[in-house]
């Protein structure tokens, strides 16, 4: 009974290998396909739960930019898929923003559609899941990879898989998430560049790299540069010959054409987009030099080490694995020698650059990063990994040889060796713990595996190879749950249950506040951030911007205008400001997330609140476009003196009134702690520490001011020595620490009239023992203000028509004039008069601008990003050509096929005759 019945499992295995499963799951890798997914999946899984990231704990992984960033621009996609919005543009930061340039960078992952099968309290739990997706195809990918080049089919390509999927350079980075596609699709590129050398193959490689760069084009630059030394490294390992060689090199640039040419729609405008930011602004090195010691980047090789998160040396670490069979890769026989100088060529080139300024300043772009200066770093990674599965693929093939053993422990000996020098020149010395304990445990254990493998005679070879692959997975699954979890603690998380700040409250306000409104579209913005793009965290129409595609422009505006603004840290985003400032931007909504402000009677009504959370209305509103006077286009590009001499040079231009809203205003007393001050001019000072040596003193200087009737005061201090500004009137704090050691900024002073006195303590940067600084208040003249605020309000656009790409309305204007728009100025606005297109220019050197008529107009904006068009039918024309050179191709096979089928019938039919 028992003999039949492994009869039947033997019979039934029979058949099974001859099915048609099978062959799908082993011989075309399907198997090995979905491993190679789901174990990097869970054990990156395994590394959020262990850190308790939602929902499986009160953290969320949402930390640096992914908090600023990456998650609010998220938001707004999802938004957008859920509404039908359009991806062409977006009011909900920035002012307005090309939507298509900013998700080409931060949001074009397919996978995001995921998100609209979660509600919006679990959105963030999404976008955790969409980043173990794409971890999970980095290994998935690769397993492709492996199968092609090497031609083996059994868990091994699993296991260095994995390797690849959570490498250091994942475990250091995931939170850029948006990389995370085209580094997955990294492998399936290579894979095709392998297929169009060998076989001549070239449609994976062209689709491939094309949803690449469609999907980050930042990282898909960074294929395209390895993309050329994979193709000649490819070509020198095949070695068939210079025909050979020059029609796929023929091969590659055209497919390669094909394939940015079909990204076309999204490729170009993010160009042209570009163009704006403070990006292209960079200097090629002046000189060459490295950033860190070449002997701590390879002693980093070791595995169970923290990676680098935002600074620090590049992640190269795959595990220990990786080290132990890369001497076996580098020494042994059975691999051509060209093959081991093309794989040591490409890894001491992705070295070399990421210690070396000139060619990292190449590899990104010709740009100078902001912190993260290795990002191609995961390429290493690539090349180290298909290296050391390639030893493995010949030990497994050609047996284990003796000498083998002694090429195990070269590599690992080596990078610990380095491990221990370091330490032993420290003040501690070396010790035997921590990641150099743990690295050589793992890495003994690997040794000790091949040397039980090769205790197993050649006719169990099949059986030698189960055993070594399932103890290699075994002890590597061990070695990658460890370092997943070191690498979300490094990476660190943050509450989910305080993320946004207040969020109920101000959904409640936000609907009152839409309640409110009775125009189509109005403006709203917060006193503070708790992200640097909160309108697209909350979902409202903000001003305020932190991403690389920020408009160069929009931020020397905006830090004309007295507001925070960094070019360099592409940002700029809203502070509590003037009358004048929220008309200019057409922002009439505050909201402050702090309680009450008692700084806002004259210009601002609170309407609504809820918990501490105030809503207030301005009581000067105005529409995103209305009437100036042409001599607005003479207002200086420099700014005037100071915020608010260039508040008012504006509003005498856009007015043609002689009138000051703002005026200086004298120091009623002033009061300096430990430091001597002499008065430069107006606002203008210098300083000198009493005691520079006393380091217990603080140093600081208290300015008084008297209250104006019907006005408001406001303070304007610029960065450089000055630390923060303490505000106060009549002794209540009006807002404290402002922070100005960053960026110069205009601030209220409080609700102060005559009679009151306002107090600001401004406090200087810690160590600074002499300097200059600015300082100064103006008045802001309410009366003054009224006039002004009437001649502009009458002439504003109203609104009939509004949505993300088009704007429709009417204007009455009293004489020819400008008609400025608080939208920033991009080519890609149209504006039309009465059905006629006109001109547009920048006004204030940022905002849009149209010349029109005296008398009533209908006019109408409409959107397209800068290259938009052009790139679509780039991209539908490369479609084309594809499918007409797929179409081709497929009818070339197909006359081969038939013309053989012909010969063959001829050839039988005269053998026929002949034995007739």
């Amino acid at each position: 009974m028992k003999q039949e019945k492994k009869t039947n499992i033997k019979d039934t295995y029979r058949r099974f290998r001859k099915s048609n499963a099978y062959d799908i799951l082993y011989n075309k890798g399907v198997l090995y396909f979905v491993l190679a997914f789901i174990i990097p999946f869970l054990i990156m899984l395994n590394g959020f739960r262990r850190q308790k990231i939602h929902p499986y704990g009160e953290q969320q992984m949402l930390v640096i930019d992914l908090w600023h960033q990456y998650y609010p621009f998220f938001k707004v996609v999802r938004e957008k898929l859920l509404t039908g919005g359009s991806f062409l543009y977006s009011w909900d930061n920035g002012m307005g923003t090309n939507f298509l340039s900013l998700i080409s960078y931060y949001a074009a992952s397919p996978l995001n559609w995921i998100s609209v099968f979660f509600d919006d309290d679990h959105s963030r739990d999404a976008l955790m899941y969409i980043l173990l997706a794409k971890i999970g195809f980095s290994g998935a990918f690769f397993s492709c990879f492996l199968r092609y080049t090497y031609g083996r089919r059994d868990f091994s390509i699993v296991i260095f898989s994995s390797m690849f999927a959570l490498c250091s350079y994942t475990l250091g980075y995931y939170w850029n998430v948006m990389w995370f596609d085209t580094i997955a699709l990294f492998p399936l590129v290579m894979l095709g560049v392998a297929a169009m050398c060998r076989e001549r193959k070239w449609k994976l490689y062209t689709l491939s790299l094309a949803l690449s760069l469609i999907s980050n084009y930042y990282i898909g630059y960074f294929t395209c540069i390895f993309t050329m030394f994979m193709f000649i490294g490819t070509i020198i390992i095949e070695g068939k010959g210079v025909k050979d060689y020059l029609y796929k090199f023929w091969l590659i640039l055209r497919s390669t054409a094909i394939g940015i040419c079909l990204g076309g729609f999204i490729l170009l405008p993010a160009y042209r987009g570009l163009k704006l930011t403070y990006s292209m602004n960079n200097h090629f090195p002046d000189e060459a030099k490295f950033y860190d010691k070449w002997y701590d980047i390879i002693a980093n090789l070791i595995s169970y080490s923290k990676p680098a998160t935002k600074e620090g040396l590049p992640n190269f670490a795959c595990g220990m694995l990786a080290l132990v069979l890369f001497g076996v890769f580098l020494f042994s026989a059975g691999i051509k020698i060209r093959e081991k100088i093309v794989t040591s060529f490409m890894l001491v080139l992705i070295f070399v650059s990421c210690n070396l300024n000139i060619l990292n300043y190449i590899w990104h772009g010709f740009h100078a990063t902001n912190q993260i200066p290795h990002r191609f770093a995961f390429i290493f990674c690539f090349v180290l990994v298909a290296a050391a599965f390639r030893a493995y693929d010949i030990m497994l093939k050609k047996g284990i040889k003796g000498y083998q053993f002694i090429l195990l422990f070269i590599v690992p000996a080596f990078v610990l060796g380095l491990n221990v020098w370091k330490a032993s020149k420290t003040d501690e010395g070396f010790k035997f713990e921590g990641a150099f304990r743990s690295s050589a445990i793992i890495a003994a254990a690997y040794i000790f595996i091949f040397i039980a493998g090769k205790s197993f005679p050649d006719k169990m070879k099949h059986f030698r190879r189960s055993a070594m692959n399932a103890a290699l997975a075994l002890a590597v699954i061990c070695e990658l749950v460890s370092n997943a979890v070191l690498g979300v603690k490094t990476v660190g998380s943050s509450s989910y249950v305080s993320y946004p700040t207040v969020y109920n409250s101000a959904e409640y306000l936000l609907d009152t506040m839409r309640n409110d409104d009775t125009s189509l579209f109005s403006r709203a913005e917060m006193t503070t951030t708790y992200t640097l793009n909160d309108s697209a965290l909350y979902g409202y129409h903000g001003v305020s911007q932190f991403s690389s595609s920020a408009n160069l422009s929009v931020t020397k505006f905006f830090r004309k205008l007295g507001l925070y603004a960094s070019e360099a840290g592409n940002r700029y985003y809203y502070r509590n400001s003037t009358p004048v400032v929220n008309d200019l931007l057409g922002i009439n909504y505050i909201m402050s997330r702090n309680g009450m402000l008692n700084n806002s009677e004259i210009s601002l009504e609170r309407i609504a609140s809820k918990e501490n959370v105030s809503l207030y209305r301005s009581r000067y509103p105005m529409s995103i476009g209305f009437m100036v006077k042409r001599d607005i286009l003479l207002t200086s590009p420099e700014g005037g003196k100071n915020p608010f001499e260039y508040q008012n040079e504006i509003l005498r231009r856009a007015t043609g009134m002689d009138v000051n809203v703002f005026t200086a205003q004298p120091v009623k007393l002033v009061d300096y702690e430990n430091m001597d001050v002499v008065k430069n001019g107006f606002g203008d000072y210098s300083f000198t520490v009493a005691d520079p040596t006393n380091r217990d003193k603080t140093y600081k200087a208290k300015y008084k001011f008297a209250g104006v009737e019907n006005a408001s005061l406001y303070g304007y201090a610029e960065n450089g020595i000055i630390d923060t500004v303490n505000v106060s009137c009549d002794g209540v704090t009006s807002d404290a620490n402002i922070a100005v050691k960053d960026y110069p900024i205009v601030f209220p002073m409080g609700n102060g009239q005559e009679g009151s006195t306002m107090t600001a303590e401004v406090k200087f940067t810690e160590g600074r023992t002499a300097g200059t600084y600015k300082f100064m208040v103006y008045a802001f003249k309410k009366d003054v203000y009224d006039e002004v605020y009437a001649q502009l309000a009458d002439e504003q656009l109203e609104l009939t028509e509004f949505t993300d790409t088009k704007i429709t309305g009417r204007v009455n204007a009293k004489e020819r004039g400008i008609l400025y728009l608080s939208i920033p100025y991009e080519k890609g606005w149209s504006v039309y008069i009465d059905g006629e297109r006109t001109t547009t220019f920048k006004v204030l050197g940022a905002m849009l601008g149209a010349e029109v008529g005296a008398g009533e107009h209908e006019i109408v904006l409409k959107y397209s990003p800068d290259g938009f068009r052009t790139g679509l039918v780039i991209s539908g024309a490369s479609l084309l050509v594809l499918l007409g050179l797929a179409y081709a191709e497929y009818m070339n096979r197909k006359n081969k096929k038939y013309n053989k089928e012909v010969k063959n019938e001829k050839s039988e039919s005269n053998d026929s005759l002949q034995r007739d």
